[in-house]
């Protein structure tokens, strides 16, 4: 005996019902396995969660977890910070930095999300020691002063402001020494990229480097820059596309 057409429409009805019901449960169900992997991982210890990674050798040791710990580096630095998962507007992972010196003290506070990864508010001083970390870095005996600086990369934009300044001084390389003017680095954000202009004091702008969403450092060097730092050419601008 065939159904009734209403029958049959109430039927289909409850059975979309149901597949609703179940799809909503799973849902559910793998987004509350994801958040209890993600305060799981978040929980461990960050000497474990490193231990198949390249650490810089400036990197003595790691300690605590990812929502709160530090970084003890060479030269007497500490890199620490302290997380915090916030649910507006979009769930994202909130972590205040610090780094500190005899020479240095650097604060900020970083944001890790879906839109992208971001550090805003770095603002204090960076002495002459932190130039020991970078392997093959010119040795330099000026601080630089860091003004509210952020850096901002994610999947449809980047974004930059702040600055950052320095004195005039002596770098020093094995034999080779050059004095440096005072040089400032100002970021902001031009379109969807980021870009930073680095200029002298009371001689203009030597070089700009933008960062673009497409994971592209793009580096323009003025021939000015020759002035400075004698290994450059003078002939022309050099330009380096460099992607990560």
């Amino acid at each position: 005996m065939s159904q009734h057409p209403l029958q049959a429409r109430a039927a289909g009805t409850g059975r979309a019902r149901q597949f609703a019901v179940l799809l909503g449960l799973l849902v559910l169900t793998c987004g509350i396995l994801l958040m209890l992997g993600v305060a799981l991982t978040l929980r461990m210890p960050v000497s474990l969660l490193t231990r198949n990674l390249d650490v810089p050798p400036a990197v003595l040791a790691l300690q605590g977890s990812p929502m709160a710990g530090q970084a003890r580096l060479e030269g007497g630095y500490a890199l620490k910070w302290e997380s915090a998962i916030k649910m507006l507007p979009l769930p994202h992972l909130r972590t205040d930095l610090s780094l500190e010196g005899a020479d240095t003290r650097l604060s900020g506070w970083g944001r890790t999300g879906f839109r992208g990864i971001g550090l805003y508010g770095a603002s204090g001083r960076a002495g002459l020691g932190l130039a020991a970390l970078v392997p093959g870095a010119w040795a330099c005996d000026m601080t630089a002063t860091v003004r509210d600086v952020s850096l901002f990369w994610g999947w449809q934009r980047a974004e930059a402001g702040g600055a950052v300044t320095t004195p005039k001084g002596v770098c020093a390389k094995e034999t080779r020494e050059v004095m440096v003017p005072a040089l400032r680095l100002d970021l902001a954000g031009q379109g969807m990229d980021a870009l930073a202009r680095l200029s002298v004091e009371g001689a203009g702008e030597i070089a700009q480097i933008r960062l673009g969403r497409a994971r592209l450092l793009d580096i323009a060097i003025k021939p000015a820059a020759a002035d400075i730092f004698p290994a450059l050419p003078r002939g022309g601008p050099v330009h380096l596309q460099l992607p990560f």
